[in-house]
C-alpha cells in the first residue's frame, strides 16, 4: 500500500470541509501544547490534506468573521487561535468520542420524558440538543443516556430547563418500559449509520497493519491521518443513535469502528506531535531583518487583512 496515495483516496472518499478540517487542526494541536498556529503553520499544516495557500486564507477569513477562530496581529505576522466557547466545543466532542459507544441495560440510566408541558417547538429544539449530548431516542417523548456518562465530559450536563422531566432509572426498569405501549416506539434509521461504519472500516482498517511496518508513513502523514480518521469518526457517531445493545442487531459494527479509530488515532499520536511541533517551530522563527524584502499576501480584498 502506498501511503501517500491511499491518503489521496481517503479524501476524494471522504470529501472532508476545510473549515472542518481547520478547526480540527487547531484542536489537535492543542492537545499537544500548541494553543495557537502563526498563518504561514496553518497553512504548512493544511498541506498534507491538499488544501492549498489561498484555500486556506479564505477558510481562516471565514472562521474569523464566524468567531471560531481568532486572529491576533502581530507587526506584519498574524496569530490564529480557537475562540475560547470553540476550543471547548470541539474538546467536549472529543471527549465524548473517546466514550465507547456499547450501552446496555445493565447499567443504570437517566431518561428524560416529555409528559406534554411545553410546546411541540420547544421539544424540537431541546431533543435536538439532548442528541448532541448523546441522549438516545429509545421513543419518540422518551430520551436516555447511561447515568455514568457525565463524568469527566465538559458540557454533558443537562441541567438546563428543558422542560422535560427528569428520572434516574435502573436498566432493567428501563428494559421494561420499553415494552410497555406508554411511550410508543421510535423507528431508528439503523441502516444508515451501519452503512457509515462499515465504509469507515473499509476506509481504514487496512491502515492498522501497514503502521505495524517501522517507518511506514512519514510525521506529515501521520498528522492527516489522524486528523482524518477523527472526522470519519465523528461523522459515523453523529449517525448513531446510541442504543443499548439489547435493542441492537449482533453484527452492529459500532465497537469494531470504535476500536479502529482508538487504534489508529493513537498509534499516530507520536508522529503527529513531531510534525505540529516541527511546523509550528519553523514558522515561529523571527521575521526578516528591517530592509529585506518581504511579499505580503492579503487572504482576502477586504478591510480585516491576514499575512504570512
Amino acid at each position: 500500500m502506498n501511503t501517500e496515495s491511499y491518503i489521496e483516496d481517503c479524501l476524494l472518499q471522504a470529501r472532508p470541509r476545510l473549515n472542518t478540517m481547520l478547526v480540527l487542526m487547531f484542536s489537535e494541536a492543542q492537545l499537544f501544547g500548541q494553543k495557537s498556529q502563526w498563518l504561514a503553520s496553518a497553512i504548512t499544516l493544511m498541506e498534507p490534506l491538499g488544501f492549498q495557500e489561498r484555500a486556506t486564507r479564505t477558510a481562516l477569513f471565514r472562521l474569523t468573521e464566524h468567531q471560531a477562530i481568532r486572529v491576533e496581529r502581530h507587526g506584519r505576522r498574524s496569530l490564529c487561535m480557537l475562540t475560547p466557547a470553540t476550543a471547548a466545543a470541539v474538546r467536549a466532542a472529543r471527549q465524548r468520542l473517546d466514550i465507547p459507544p456499547a450501552r446496555s441495560f445493565a447499567e443504570d440510566w437517566t431518561i428524560l420524558v416529555n409528559s406534554g408541558g411545553i410546546s411541540a417547538a420547544r421539544y424540537t429544539a431541546a431533543r435536538k440538543r439532548l442528541l448532541a449530548l448523546d441522549y438516545c431516542p429509545l421513543a419518540h417523548n422518551l430520551l436516555a443516556r447511561p447515568a455514568s456518562y457525565c463524568a469527566g465530559i465538559e458540557g454533558a450536563s443537562s441541567s438546563e430547563d428543558h422542560g422535560l422531566a427528569s428520572f434516574d432509572v435502573s436498566g432493567t426498569q428501563l428494559a421494561a418500559a420499553m415494552r410497555q405501549p406508554l411511550f410508543g416506539r421510535s423507528e431508528w434509521d439503523l441502516d444508515a449509520a451501519d452503512a457509515l461504519y462499515r465504509e469507515f472500516q473499509q476506509r481504514f482498517q487496512p491502515l492498522r497493519k501497514l503502521l505495524d511496518q517501522h517507518g511506514a508513513i512519514s510525521d506529515a502523514q501521520a498528522f492527516a491521518i489522524r486528523l482524518l480518521v477523527s472526522h470519519g469518526y465523528q461523522h459515523c457517531r453523529r449517525a448513531d443513535p446510541l442504543l443499548p445493545q439489547e435493542l441492537l442487531p449482533a453484527s452492529w459494527p459500532a465497537m469494531a469502528a470504535y476500536q479502529t479509530y482508538v487504534a489508529l488515532y493513537c498509534r499516530c499520536a507520536g508522529q503527529a506531535r513531531r510534525h505540529i511541533q516541527t511546523v509550528t517551530s519553523a514558522a515561529a522563527a523571527p521575521s526578516p531583518a528591517p530592509g529585506v524584502a518581504r511579499i505580503r499576501r492579503p487572504l482576502l480584498t477586504s478591510d480585516h487583512v491576514l499575512t504570512a
